[in-house]
């Protein structure tokens, strides 16, 4: 018998179980992904220039934030963007 790697809770001290996202799922977070791209863009073109530049307090706290975003969703799930393409794909050939 195999025994599974499974993800280790450091918090609590416990096993949690996997977590799945079936395929409509992944195309919601390729869509986030989309999203959080352009508000990425407006928010470094025009909000931040607007506050004072990257290094103002309140431009450097966003951006950290922004970057949290990415980082612990795992870029929205990036390693498993094909899922959520299949899934919305127009057309489908053999």
């Amino acid at each position: 018998m195999r025994n599974a790697i499974r993800p280790f809770d450091g918090m609590t001290g416990e096993l949690v179980q996997n977590a799945t996202l079936d395929a409509l799922r992944m195309a919601h977070m390729n869509f986030a992904r989309e999203e959080y791209d352009r508000l990425e863009r407006l928010v470094l073109q025009q909000i931040v220039p607007a506050l004072g530049g990257r290094s103002a307090p309140v431009s450097e706290d966003i951006c950290r934030h922004m970057e949290q975003v990415r980082t612990f969703s795992g870029n929205f799930c990036w390693q498993h963007r094909s899922v959520g393409a299949a899934h919305v794909a127009k057309e489908v050939r053999p």
